[in-house]
């Protein structure tokens, strides 16, 4: 597996990282922007290290804290330049694919359930919320 970035949007510590990428990275193309699903391109500050920020809310209608998901991917320049040539019709496929290779980090917070963040390399299954 490659590995991608620097200690601060990469490091060993998933609650750290996602403080600062959550705060400091710097956005570069935003792709969706609906009220319940967000895609951004997002870069690190400090090392330049690119990433696929993925936000899904799933309202339930059922007195709040609906299901919230929050992933960082990093990507390669090259993944960078296909993805923002794709604009707002994003390939959620492509992009589930690159979470499903490669070390991510991730914010889930199912209905009724703790929150949980942590580095996952599992499978990435990309879909909008509502």
């Amino acid at each position: 597996m490659t590995e991608f970035g620097c200690a601060r949007c990469s490091g060993a510590d998933a609650l750290t990282a996602l403080a600062f990428c959550t705060t400091r990275l710097r956005e570069t193309h935003r792709l969706v922007e609906r009220s319940h699903f967000g895609v951004s391109l997002r870069e690190c500050p400090e090392c330049g290290q690119a990433f696929a920020a993925i936000f899904t809310e799933f309202v339930d209608w059922k007195g709040g804290e609906d299901a919230q998901y929050f992933d960082f991917v990093p990507l390669t320049a090259t993944e960078v330049t296909s993805l923002a040539a794709q604009g707002s019709r994003v390939d959620l496929a492509e992009l589930g694919a690159l979470g499903s290779v490669r070390r991510r980090l991730s914010s889930s917070w199912p209905t009724g359930e703790e929150k949980r963040i942590g580095w996952r390399t599992d499978s990435l299954s990309v879909r909008e919320g509502y």
